[in-house]
This record gives C-alpha cells, sequence and structure tokens, in this order.
C-alpha cells in the first residue's frame, strides 16, 4: 500500500552519485508508529534526489520489511519542500546540498540577501559575488554548482508531476541533462526511443498525463512504431496496410481510421516507414495491399535478398575445386574414413552444401543432421578449406561444438560485436573462410541476417541448418 508524507532530513546515511539510490533518515511531521526507530525517525531507502541534513520533502512509497534493518518506506517519488523561513532557508542551503556551501557560507549568503535568497540564486546565480567573505575565486564553481542542482531538482519535480518515479526521472536527466524539461514537453513519445527502460505505455502514459490528446499526430505516430516492433517481435518483419490501422487502433483505443490512415501517410511520405505492394492476387475493387515496413526490417530484407543473389552467383574456390568429382566414389570415400553409412538423401545434401554457394539442412531430431553436417565438415577438411561454425545463442553453438568436434562461436561473438562499436566485420571487414555452417538458422532473426550477410565475402559457401 503507497505511503505519503512529509518530513525533514536528520542523517545521510549513504547516497551514490551516479545511481542516485540513496539511505536516509527522516523525522516525519507526522508520527508513524509502526516504522518509527526509537529515536523517532523512519529509514527512507531508494533512489532519490540528493538531499540533505536539514531538508524537507515529500515521500511517497511503500513498506519494506528488510530482514536487518526492519521496517523502511522503499520510494517511489521524492519531492523537496522548499523554505520559507529565514532559518530554514539557511538549514536548506547549508544542508550539502550544493557543493561548497557549508553551513557557515549559508548563513553569509542568507544574511546577505535575506528571504529573497533562494529567488536570486535561481535566477542569477553569480550575485553570489555581492556576499561579503566569499572569495572571488569561489564565484564561478558555486554558481555552476548551484545552477546544476536547480535544474537537477526542477526536472525532478516536473517529472514526478506527471507520474515519473524517481528512479525513471534520473534516467531520464541521465539521457537528456539540463534540456530534460524542454525535450519532454516538445514530445514526451521520444522517451520510448531514446531511453532505456521506457517503452510506449509509460512514454504514453506520461504524455496523456501532461494532456496529450487522444488523436495527436505525435501518439499515433509513436503507437504505430510500436505495433510495428511488436509484430517484429512475433516473427513478422512487416505489416499488412490494414492490419497495422487495426493493431494501432486496438493499441490507441480509438476508433478514428481515418486518422491513423492519415497519420500512416504523412510517416511515408517522410520517409520514417517505408510501404511496398505485396505480390498476389488483385483484392476486389483492382487495388492490391500493401505492406508497411520499419525502415531497418526494409532495408535488412532488401538487403538480405541482395547478398544472397549476390553470394549465389559468385564463383567459389570449393565450387572450382570439386568440378569433376566422381561424387558417388568421393562420397563413399569421406564416409569410410569416419566409419559412418550415408543414405542418398544425406549423401544429396553433402553434395549440395560443396556444389551450391547457399543450402539449407534441415529435418526434425533423428533425421541424420548431424552426422551430415560432420561428413561436410570431413570433406572440407579433406581438401583443406577454412570452414567456421556458428549459432545465434551460446547454448546453442556449444552443443554445435561438441557435435562436431570443432570450435562454434555465437553469431555476435564471430562478428565482434560490441554494444558501443557494433560488429567488426562486414562488407569492408569480411570473415576469411569458404564455408560458413549456422545451426538453429530459424532462431535468427532478420537485422542479425543481414549482419551476418553482409561479413560473408561473396565466394563463401553458406548453409543453413534448422528443425522443420
Amino acid at each position: 500500500m503507497m505511503e505519503t508524507f512529509t518530513g525533514t532530513i536528520e542523517r545521510v546515511t549513504y547516497f551514490n552519485d551516479e545511481t542516485n539510490y540513496g539511505v536516509i533518515k527522516i523525522r516525519p511531521d507526522k508520527r508513524i508508529p509502526a516504522a518509527e526507530a526509537r529515536d523517532g525517525t523512519v529509514t527512507v531507502v531508494g533512489v532519490m534526489p540528493e538531499l540533505g541534513v536539514g531538508e524537507s520533502a515529500q515521500f511517497a512509497g511503500e513498506w519494506i520489511e528488510d530482514p536487518k534493518y526492519g521496517r523502511q518506506l522503499r520510494v517511489n517519488t521524492v519531492s523537496p519542500i522548499i523554505p520559507t523561513s529565514l532559518e530554514g532557508i539557511k538549514r536548506y542551503l547549508g544542508s550539502g546540498i550544493v557543493r561548497g556551501i557549508g553551513q557557515k557560507r549559508a548563513e553569509l549568503i542568507v544574511d546577505h540577501f535575506g528571504i529573497e535568497t533562494l529567488d536570486i540564486l535561481n535566477r542569477e546565480p553569480h550575485r553570489i559575488a555581492e556576499v561579503p567573505g566569499i572569495k572571488a575565486s569561489l564565484v564561478d564553481g558555486l554558481a555552476r554548482a548551484w545552477t546544476e542542482n536547480y535544474s537537477i531538482r526542477n526536472t525532478m519535480i516536473f517529472l514526478q508531476g506527471y507520474g515519473v518515479s524517481t528512479k525513471m526521472a534520473n534516467r531520464i536527466y541521465n539521457e537528456y541533462g539540463a534540456e530534460t524539461v524542454e525535450n519532454v514537453k516538445k514530445n514526451p513519445y521520444a522517451l520510448a526511443d531514446e531511453v532505456f527502460g521506457i517503452g510506449f505505455i509509460k512514454a504514453d502514459q506520461i504524455a496523456r498525463n501532461m494532456g496529450m490528446p487522444m488523436d495527436a499526430p505525435e501518439r499515433i505516430r509513436a503507437g504505430l512504431f510500436f505495433a510495428l516492433n511488436k509484430l517484429a517481435m512475433e516473427g513478422h518483419t512487416y505489416a499488412p496496410h490494414q492490419v497495422l490501422v487495426e493493431t494501432a487502433c486496438e493499441l490507441l483505443q480509438t476508433d478514428n481510421v481515418d486518422r491513423v490512415n492519415e497519420v500512416i501517410g504523412e510517416t511515408l511520405i517522410a520517409g520514417d516507414l517505408i510501404t511496398e505492394i505485396i505480390p498476389g492476387p488483385v483484392a476486389i475493387g483492382g487495388t492490391r495491399a500493401s505492406a508497411v515496413y520499419l525502415p531497418m526490417y526494409h532495408r535488412s530484407e532488401v538487403g538480405s535478398t541482395e547478398r544472397l543473389r549476390h553470394i549465389a552467383d559468385t564463383p567459389s574456390k570449393i565450387t572450382e575445386k570439386m568440378r569433376g568429382t566422381k561424387w558417388g566414389e568421393f562420397l563413399k570415400e569421406v564416409a569410410e574414413n569416419n566409419s559412418v553409412t550415408l543414405t542418398p538423401q544425406q549423401q544429396g545434401a553433402v553434395k549440395a552444401a560443396l556444389t551450391s554457394k547457399v543450402s539449407i539442412l534441415t529435418g526434425g531430431p533423428g533425421t541424420g543432421k548431424t552426422t551430415t553436417l560432420q561428413m561436410v565438415i570431413a570433406a572440407l577438411e579433406q581438401h583443406e578449406f577454412k570452414f567456421k561454425l556458428a549459432s545465434p545463442t551460446g547454448r546453442a553453438s556449444k552443443r554445435l561444438g561438441e557435435a562436431t568436434g570443432h570450435e562454434a562461436f555465437t553469431i555476435h561473438r564471430m562478428l565482434g560485436y560490441s554494444p558501443a562499436e557494433g560488429f567488426m566485420y562486414d562488407e569492408d571487414s569480411p570473415l576469411e573462410t569458404d564455408m560458413l555452417i549456422v545451426d538453429e538458422a530459424s532462431m535468427i532473426d532478420l537485422i542479425l541476417f543481414y549482419n551476418l550477410l553482409k561479413a560473408l565475402p561473396p565466394h563463401t559457401h553458406l548453409m543453413l541448418v534448422g528443425d522443420v
């Protein structure tokens, strides 16, 4: 159950500048017998603005029972309360909230500016230079520290006013800094794209709390992107136009189909979505259905098609060397050397991998895929061709390595992926291999598949393996 109360900070037990996680002792303005320590204080934990001893704030959160420290309030929001009395302002300034201003300097500043101290510092922080007893060399640093602190606190208050938790507000501020309020007012839906952990649902909640109309173009546009991403998670690289409209209307809780279609048109014109005619029968009325893509999926789909065609049309070392091979004798020799017997279907699969630039090996469990794969590798080794083994996941690559007796990698590791730099291997820096064998290929999403194809030299053979 959510509890809300005000109180004054008695002690800051712990505060992390990077995460804004704190543990503080407060003296509540009302008694809370079930949670008070012997001295009447209450422990508050969670992500919060930096608070100093003597400050007052409103706290909202839920009670938790810590096995070691007892009952604590885990905060959801913390809203500092600006003092209005001279003594309150002195305590506030001297509480340590601004680096460089302690109790002594706080008294000097408040004695000089009086009850207008906070207003003056907010508007003209460099007027600290007017205060007798403060060295000129300190003015810039103190003014800068005050401005930064004021910006953070105003941002927290602004965001919490629209239902954003302190933890989430801190994350938003870390992304936008002093421009947070301006950016969120301009387009709260950008939060879904630019701030980790905020999706469309949360961004929509913030926007609706800010008074964003249900049929605002920004809202519909964000809903369209969310709908397409949701469909992509289900394995669809595009949405038929009508399906997108229906999905978006359901998501946005609107029946204004014309408005949704209007925004789709505007977004297509802007190039932020892409459409193509879906091949197939002509619908009633003489029109064909159209597909709507997110640009990255359209680019990946078209790019994958082009790369596969280029690979398929490019000669290879393997096909050149295997030309003229007496396949019956060769496959029998490979099988005998490895003490296995290949069925005609398995022999055909091994031959296809060595003669076709792109091949697919499928079949359910127990159909002989592993043996076939082992014989493909044995044939490559017999002719000293280079090959690589990869799978989409760590578990799958481990199984592949165990089944073949050769090192296998995850696709990301093989391509040298890092979050900061992306993929190390691409069309400008391709992998060095004559054949790439990818197991569990059905688990690869389109974007990863495109990046994989970009890293393959055109002469490389590609063999995709997976269950049906």
